[in-house]
Formats: structure tokens, sequence, C-alpha cells
């Protein structure tokens, strides 16, 4: 009976498949969402890929490059400043609409600007809370950037013009999706899947309308 019950334990590993799947997402307009942040969520056992544990942020043309980015719990962050003048860093867990959660505990340095033939001035953070930080410097008020700190290792971010990603390596089984967005008013709901062996998909309509960037006065870089 026991050598029966391993059999079938070992048949089960062998006939169950990492499922991918392909998710959509598109804006209250049913338009492509740019810059979203997808993330998966799977209770059923198996193998799991290994989150981003690194990630550099640069402050380049005042910008935040990327603009939002995607790590894992605990992970490394660190922030360059690229440009020939001063910038500060503020770091903080950002709350719905935008704002900071609690801005008495934000994390907050400056970077100075870059020299010709030196390497540029930098910092890193480790970040231990997971879901959005915003980010912000309080010399050039119209710059914003955001972190995304996942807690599942199934997470990415939305980069191209058509709105979707490709999540692989999932368990076969239930699922939910989720969708953050660093212009959404509020948290909205997952989305439940079943995900199979064959291949999936899976397009999400938010109600998150993307707010139009703001040039900043006098940028030489959007030229005026």
């Amino acid at each position: 009976m026991r050598a029966l019950s391993i059999f079938a334990l070992m048949s089960a590993a062998v006939t169950a498949q990492a499922a991918d799947l392909t998710v959509t997402v598109l804006d209250r307009n049913g338009k492509p969402l740019a810059d979203a942040v997808v993330l998966v969520d799977s209770s059923v056992p198996g193998p799991r890929p290994a989150p981003a544990m690194e990630a550099n942020v640069s402050q380049e043309k005042l910008r935040f490059i990327p603009a939002v980015t995607v790590v894992g719990l605990n992970a490394k962050v660190s922030f360059n400043n690229l440009d020939t003048w001063d910038h500060h860093v503020i770091l903080g867990v950002m709350g719905p609409g935008g704002v900071y959660v609690d801005p008495g505990l934000n994390t907050q340095f400056r970077l100075a600007g870059r020299l010709a033939g030196k390497a540029p001035a930098s910092d890193s953070k480790v970040l231990s809370q997971p879901g959005p930080y915003l980010l912000a410097c309080h010399i050039h008020s119209s710059m914003r950037g955001h972190v995304y700190v996942s807690d599942t290792p199934w997470a990415k971010l939305v980069g191209g013009a058509d709105g979707k990603v490709l999540m692989q390596a999932l368990p076969e089984g239930p699922a939910r999706v989720r969708i953050w967005h660093p212009d959404q008013l509020i948290d909205g709901a997952p989305t439940a899947v079943q995900l199979a062996a064959t291949g999936n998909a899976v397009t999400i309509t938010t109600q998150i309308a993307p707010a139009r960037k703001k040039r900043p006065a006098g940028d030489p870089y959007f030229g005026g």
C-alpha cells in the first residue's frame, strides 16, 4: 500500500506541468495601460521563480528612470544621480491617490550632481514593506517615480504599448491576478483565473484613467 501511495505521488508530480498566462491590462476606456504592475497569486504547491532582489533607479534629465520598478520583498534598490545638478530622493510608502502614507516615516537623502570623469553619486536602500513606494525630489517638484515591492514571485511591469505581459512557470490550478498602477485611486478587485498547461490568457479592464505627464516648466529636455 505504501509503495502504491509513493507511486501515485510520483506520477502526479510527473504529470503536473507549468502554465503560462498572458495578461492584457486596459484602462477604463479600453486602451492598453502602460506602467501597470501585474501580480499573480497561487497557493498551489510547486517551484517559484526567484524575485528581483536588486534594482537601479537613475535620476536623469529630471526624471526617475525607470519610472516604475518592480522588485521582491527585502530587495536592495540603488539610486544614482546622472545629472550635473543635485537631486534629493524622497522615498516613502504610497497610499491611495498617489500620496505618502506617513511623510514623517519617509527616507530622504541628497545626491550630488555628477562631475565630469567621476562616478555618479549613489545610495541604496533595502525595502522591507510590500506594496508601492513613491519617489520624489525636494529640489525638482515635478519629478515622480515609483517602486513596487511585490509579495508574490510572479510580478511584472507592463512595458509595451500593447498592455500585455507574459507570466511564466505558474502551477496549474486556481490563481488570482492583481493590478496596480501609479494613477489608480483605489485598489481594484483581484481577477480569478483557472490555469492549464495548454496556455492561458485574460484581459482585465480597470477603472484607471492614466494622468497626462506634465512638462516641467523651463526644462530644456522637454523643449520649453
